[in-house]
């Protein structure tokens, strides 16, 4: 690929973008407060409008993962794929009505304050301990996705890639805080959008026009989009992509710090939740013409498997590798896709520092060195954005030799490790007799049992259940020197099941690692909590403003109109905790503007 390589245009279109995500947050690092405060830093003075936070939302989420993931898994398993779109729907309502109003009434910085106010300081710290080695992790994937691209299309080395991209995004998440990663963000989402909608309509003008990529994709088979086998071990699924999804992704949705520093980062409660039902329709646009474009690059192969002919290495180089040799005469449309894919991964890497330099200066600094002012904080947090990016450059090189689909990757590192922090959130929003006690046992058995699940899929692999593809008009083709080869040009699959007990764990479909997890975390945290429950926590239950409760709810709807719950969440009974930690705050003195600043 390398004759086919970037024009000088495409360099440009490519660059341009860098230049402008640098320059926002050169911008927002030179204006207003100049980023001076904490407050406007990692929250941007909480006084976000609606559409930035619904937009900086969906592109942090939607990352050089997706755009990379979804359309090879689209060309290597079929269009079931698409299924996923139901979660979107559970993921926001669960977000919207549950977490919003809790977080956002607690004026929080950290999302991790909640556990500390429901649960104690020490499940508080378990909490940063798993969002900081969960987010480490899928940063570097998020890093590592794009570049592997680049080296498809270009030919630019790994090592030059991910650390120029890192940089960069290091630098304006540094310079510009909360403000320049949305604003970045919104930039970001319109180069996003504008690089699918163009490979889908010039690759399906080259394939022959849509009902020829249709046509082709019914034809082998790859178009069957609800099979409701309720079995979790077969790969997807109506449920497992509808359930297994919701669950796998419900921690960067609803209760992490990369989603709640945006509901904090709002004017109020109705402009976080608007914010997030805003999400739906871009999600369901963003991952369709996804899904378009893995039909029409299967399409164009469906004759010649790309890995088997050695042009590409990772199925994950198949939309690059589409680019560059049936567009790459396009000058500038590589370019503009490139741009497309690090968009992606630059505005979810910077939402990912922005947040863990939140949680490191909330959970870990202020808790140890209480003296420090605001504005040696907000110094502190920009270095701790550089230090954040070195880290994650460094393991962008270590995912290179994992070996597995970056989508499936970042999905498996979410279940492992998502799924236990989630079930302790949902245990203290949802049972008011849950205790901390309660909250370490059931994180432990949740964790121990994804990781012992993800550890026998890798002693041994399941069926990946791949969708057929044909060689007949690679150039290698010889039909003589294939033993279990079709008329068609199709390889058959040989799978020989293991026999192992401790194999069937690892069957499971890496979907409902999550759900697992978090099922066993909350069912074990509330068992414990109610075994080992004192006298002591009797008398200490938790006040409404740390609870979700589905009765007040519902008759909130019906009895009081659309403003009621928030207005009781406004009660001063719901403030409670917020005013007691004030007190304490103001009690240093110096760190009195500080908290009114918050």
């Amino acid at each position: 690929m390398a004759e086919k390589s970037f024009h000088p245009v495409d360099y440009v279109v490519f660059g341009l973008m860098l230049l402008i995500s640098a320059g926002i947050g050169i911008y927002h690092g030179c204006t207003g407060g100049k980023q001076r405060t904490t407050s406007e830093y990692l929250l941007g003075n909480r006084n976000m409008n609606t559409l930035p936070i619904a937009i900086s939302l969906l592109v942090t989420f939607l990352s050089a993962i997706t755009l990379l993931g979804v359309p090879s898994e689209i060309f290597t398993y079929g269009a079931q794929y698409m299924v996923v779109l139901f979660s979107y729907f559970l993921l926001t309502a669960t977000a919207a009505i549950i977490f919003v109003p809790i977080f956002h009434g607690l004026r929080l910085t950290s999302v991790h304050e909640y556990l500390e106010l429901r649960f104690g300081h020490g499940v508080r710290t378990l909490g940063f301990i798993l969002f900081l080695v969960h987010y480490m992790l899928y940063l570097s994937v998020a890093l590592y996705a794009p570049s592997l691209a680049l080296q498809a299309v270009a030919g630019v080395p790994l090592v030059v890639s991910i650390i120029s991209t890192g940089v960069v995004c290091t630098f304006y998440t540094a310079l510009g805080g909360l403000k320049a990663v949305i604003w970045t963000d919104v930039f970001q989402s319109i180069v996003m959008v504008g690089g699918l909608i163009t490979i889908f309509v010039v690759g399906t003008i080259n394939v022959g026009g849509f009902d020829q990529v249709w046509k082709i994709n019914k034809e082998r088979g790859r178009l069957t989009f609800f099979d409701f086998n309720p079995d979790p071990t077969i790969r997807n699924t109506f449920w497992t992509l509808a359930i297994g999804g919701t669950f796998t992704v419900i921690l960067p949705w609803t209760v992490s710090q990369t989603a709640a520093q945006r509901f904090l980062a709002s004017k109020d409660v109705k402009t976080a939740q608007r914010a997030l039902w805003l999400n739906i329709p871009g999600l369901i646009f963003i991952i369709t013409f996804c899904c378009l474009d893995g039909l029409v690059i299967f399409a164009v192969y469906a004759d010649c498997d790309l890995k088997k002919a050695g042009h590409i290495t990772n199925n994950d180089q198949v939309l690059p590798y589409f680019v560059i040799d049936k567009l790459g005469h396009l000058k500038g449309v590589p370019g503009l896709f490139m741009a497309c894919l690090f968009s992606g991964a630059l505005s979810s890497i910077s939402s990912g520092l922005n947040s863990l330099i939140a949680v490191t200066l909330e959970d870990v600094v202020k808790k140890r060195w209480t003296s420090l002012s605001d504005y040696e904080a907000t110094i502190l947090s920009k270095l701790l954005a550089v230090v954040y990016g070195i880290i994650v450059i460094c393991g962008a090189f270590a995912v290179e030799f994992v070996g597995t689909l970056v989508l499936q990757l970042a999905y498996t590192i979410s279940g492992l490790i998502g799924g236990p922090l989630a079930g302790i959130f949902f245990l203290g929003v949802l049972l008011p007799r849950a205790n901390y006690k309660g909250a370490y046992v059931g994180a432990l058995v949740g964790f121990s049992m994804s990781v012992t699940i993800a550890i026998s899929s890798i002693l041994y692999p399941p069926d990946k259940m791949a969708a057929s593809i044909s060689i007949k008009k690679c150039d290698f083709f010889n039909a003589t020197s294939y033993a279990n080869i079709t008329g068609d040009g199709i390889i058959s699959r040989n799978f020989i099941p293991h026999s192992e007990p401790f194999a069937k764990l690892g069957r499971l479909s890496y979907l409902w690692y999550s759900a697992t997890a978090l099922a066993a975390t909350f069912v074990v945290g509330a068992i414990v909590s109610l075994i080992c429950e004192t006298k002591s926590d009797r008398q200490s239950r938790p006040g409404p403003e740390l609870l979700f409760s589905i009765p007040d709810f519902f008759r909130s709807l019906i009895c009081c109109g659309k403003d009621n719950w928030n207005v009781a969440r406004d009660s001063s009974s719901h403030r409670r905790p917020r005013e007691e930690k004030r007190f304490i705050v103001t009690a240093k003195g110096e760190d009195l503007e500080m908290d009114k600043l918050n």
